[in-house]
């Protein structure tokens, strides 16, 4: 993976980082998803999986042996699956409400 390719997934994966960790400590979500999120904390988590993810698959541009590299990709991957089943429970209401 090229550094040009590498940079943008960086950048987003450092917003999810932040926004995960605003959700977790203040319950601050961004105001276009306000009216959709109904599990805070567990959107919270979903975002701090899927921005690990992203640095995951962006650090595979420093690493230059095959295997170690098909290895973090198949990590990030998995951790990318878990955070977007995670976001999708997130965002459905409880039967409660």
């Amino acid at each position: 993976m090229s550094w040009y390719l590498a940079l943008p997934s960086a950048v987003f994966a450092a917003l999810l980082l932040v926004g995960g960790a605003a959700a977790l400590r203040s319950g601050w979500v961004v105001p276009w998803q306000r009216g959709q999120v109904y599990r805070i904390r567990l959107f919270g988590w979903a975002e701090l999986a899927m921005g690990g993810a992203l640095a995951l698959q962006a650090s595979t541009a420093l690493l230059h042996d095959r295997g170690a590299d098909s290895t973090v990709r198949l990590i990030g991957l998995g951790c990318l699956l878990v955070g977007v089943a995670l976001l999708i429970v997130s965002q459905r209401p409880s039967p409660e409400r």
